[in-house]
């Protein structure tokens, strides 16, 4: 009898283990070097720019991928991860994106060492960025571009929103990182105009 129920315990036990789903890690990605080499938004390498602080909302700051699934529903995914914290993932792909579309190095991500003194200093407050499996994900952030004294030069608000063709995480993840693309460029369009505004 006792044979009996161990074997049986042993079985529901390999079972649950088989059953068990793996969990699936995703990234940002930034935009290809290559393919702007030829940025119209270029500055030169005289022009330092830091990014930071980015300030996101705690709902987002989770390991698991947060999707909409309602107007008021949210679902937070076991299974579904970010390789590392979102609000991390994001500074450093935006801040890549902003190297590559304005053909400069000279990008660092607050908080930077002593040495580093930016011309510009972009802060930002993201206020939304989800979406939902097979739909749109959207981009909601609040930005201010700052002068090497800490002067405002400009603040300025995005609303961007982009489709998902797929209805799976990879393609959300994707879209993701269009919508903060994106957003990389209007800040890298700011920043050019003013900058050229200023006489560079």
């Amino acid at each position: 009898m006792m044979a009996n129920w161990a074997l049986t315990m042993t079985a529901l036990l390999l079972m649950g283990c088989a059953s068990t789903q793996p969990a699936q890690f995703y990234s940002l990605s930034a935009l290809d070097r290559m393919q702007n080499a030829s940025s119209d938004l270029s500055v030169g390498e005289k022009v330092a720019i830091g990014i930071g602080p980015v300030d996101f909302p705690e709902l987002l700051k989770k390991q698991q991928i947060v999707t909409r699934t309602g107007s008021h529903k949210l679902h937070v995914d076991e299974f579904h991860r970010w390789g590392s914290p979102l609000d991390e993932d994001f500074t450093r792909v935006l801040a890549e994106n902003i190297s590559t579309l304005m053909g400069t190095d000279r990008v660092a991500v607050f908080p930077w060492e002593a040495y580093f003194q930016p011309v510009y200093r972009v802060l930002m407050t993201v206020q939304g960025f989800d979406g939902r499996l097979g739909g749109p994900v959207a981009l909601h952030a609040t930005w201010t571009v700052l002068d090497s004294k800490a002067n405002e030069l400009a603040t300025k608000r995005s609303l961007i929103e982009e489709p998902a063709s797929g209805g799976d995480y990879e393609e959300l993840v994707s879209a993701e990182s269009r919508a903060l693309a994106t957003l990389s460029r209007e800040i890298a369009e700011e920043i050019h105009r003013l900058a050229f505004k200023g006489g560079l």
